[in-house]
């Protein structure tokens, strides 16, 4: 067995016969789960290497256990051709594997340079050099071609895509031989996500192997050379990437043909929808300013604009969650005062946020818990006791509903995949029956199978009367779903589309600036 101090000297010689990264034969049992089959996965030096598969395919667990998270029940792990046992994150570290995991692991209250550099402090006797630090953090971020953040800001004052590039930047730090990239461009504008796919450029031509996890097809035919295909734990092939369609790559997947996900017809068509909701002059602090609208019944709006363009306050404004709002909202035609989440959902709204797992979701209680917990006035017995059996009944029938795949209603949410935790949420507000359902980015980090169920239920949502609204940066996502699509930029509603006249160019347009009418 080779140990991490003695892979880091193995010659040249031996490095170039053997792919750099080699698992043979990795299979992992969970309670009740088995995880991983006897999956074989390689890796060559400088190439880009996609891990495609749904959620719960196995990818996390197959990084997980190459970044020394997970001991392997069964298999063995070879770099540059040699056995390695990788018994921690440390050891993976110094066998020069670096591992950006999709949720963030920084520490909001320390500044970008502290968090790049946290545990690798350098000192000037018993002191911390916080002068060299800064300039060390300033050149990786140099490196990698981001200039436009203070690296003596808090993190977590930072928008949540910046948060993503200091995370990026922080494993860069240590100069890894083989990069592990989970979701690196779900939070990230098209100008980041470019700036970044031309570093993966620059590290691929020195040699290094990066492996780029993604539910973005178009990302991945692109920049990818081959990708590894997992489906239920087992491997399904290695292919190479060019010349493959995204139908081919998802039916691939997900082992049968997938017809179009989005509807093609609208809601509203021909006829007048009540008014459910109405915003007028809305302002956010400095960031929205004096933004009108209207949301209809049986309808889904999207609501779009680059990074920061402000179309997230103004959803969480909605939702009573965001600060130093004012204007007017109008509940079916009546005044409202939204100040709080509580009095949104007394006047029948719900918000899905970016950040399930964060704002969301409580991790350390059960699927059950967070599916009832919104409705649990509605599942008690003589107004003081809950209901045990009733709710776990009424939750069954959610889970049943929303096809989440769960062990059993009482397992921890936190066991749950991405796409199953997001359809949990949405069962929460669906069990509380609100009218109005508001979600920002509501696929992110969902697998393509995922997302077709999640736009089957707003498609059936809004055939049943909800109003939906959808906040979202995936252009194809907003052309794909919205019978009206509002445009924001700059904080202010530059555009409404409807249906009939969106499409990409027009839309792309309209988020960058041009062609705005204000409308």
């Amino acid at each position: 067995m080779v140990t991490a101090q003695a892979i880091s000297y193995l010659s040249p010689a031996i490095t170039d016969d053997h792919p750099i990264l080699e698992m043979r034969g990795i299979t992992k049992h969970f309670p009740g789960v088995l995880a991983l089959d006897h999956v074989d996965f390689s890796v060559q030096r400088g190439e880009i290497h996609s891990l495609v598969g749904q959620n719960g395919a196995g990818k996390s667990t197959l990084m997980n256990i190459l970044a020394g998270v997970y001991p392997p029940d069964e298999g063995e792990i070879r770099i540059d051709g040699q056995p390695v046992q990788i018994s921690h994150p440390g050891e993976a570290l110094r066998l020069g594997i670096g591992t950006v995991y999709q949720e963030l692991s920084l520490v909001p209250k320390m500044s970008v340079a502290d968090n790049i550099f946290l545990g690798r402090e350098t000192q000037r006797g018993i002191m911390i050099d916080e002068r060299l630090i800064v300039s060390r953090a300033q050149a990786v971020l140099q490196k990698l071609g981001v200039a436009n953040i203070d690296v003596t800001t808090p993190v977590g004052e930072l928008p949540l895509a910046q948060q993503q590039l200091v995370e990026i930047a922080r494993v860069l730090s240590y100069n890894p031989r083989i990069l592990v990239l989970d979701e690196p461009t779900a939070a990230l504008v098209q100008e980041d996500t470019e700036h970044l796919f031309e570093l993966l450029k620059g590290l691929k031509s020195q040699g290094i192997a990066i492996i780029f996890i993604s539910h973005r097809f178009k990302e991945i035919i692109q920049h990818c050379d081959r990708g590894t295909i997992l489906r239920n734990g087992r491997l399904v092939k290695t292919i190479d990437l060019r010349g493959v369609t995204e139908e081919t790559l998802a039916e691939s997947m997900i082992g049968q043909q997938l017809e179009s996900f989005y509807r093609h017809s609208p809601h509203a068509a021909g006829r007048v929808a009540r008014t459910t909701l109405e915003v007028v002059g809305l302002s956010i602090g400095k960031k929205v300013r004096d933004v009108s609208f209207s949301l209809r019944c049986g309808e889904i709006v999207g609501m779009t604009g680059l990074l920061g363009a402000g179309q997230n306050e103004v959803a969480r404004a909605l939702f009573g969650a965001q600060d130093e709002v004012s204007g007017l909202i109008r509940r079916n035609g009546h005044p409202v005062f939204i100040g709080s989440p509580r009095d949104a959902i007394r006047q029948g709204i719900g918000l899905l946020t970016e950040n399930r797992k964060r704002e969301g979701l409580f991790l350390d209680m059960s699927v059950k818990e967070n599916i009832t917990l919104p409705s649990l006035s509605r599942l008690t017995r003589m107004r003081i006791f809950i209901d045990n059996v009733r709710e776990i009944r009424s939750a069954r029938q959610f889970i049943d509903r929303l096809n989440i795949v769960v062990r059993s209603p009482i397992a921890k949410i936190r066991t749950l995949s991405g796409g199953n935790q997001q359809k949990a949420i949405l069962a929460r507000w669906l069990m509380r029956d609100l009218e109005v359902l508001i979600f920002i980015e509501p696929t992110r980090g969902v697998d393509v199978g995922s997302k077709a169920e999640i736009y089957s239920y707003l498609d059936n949502l809004a055939r049943q009367g909800k109003t939906i609204l959808v906040v979202s940066t995936e252009i194809s996502e907003i052309l794909g779903i919205s019978d009206r699509i509002l445009v924001m930029y700059n904080g202010r509603l530059s555009r409404v589309l409807e249906q009939a006249e969106a499409n990409e160019e027009t839309l792309l347009a309209a988020i960058q600036g041009g062609m705005g009418d204000g409308r």
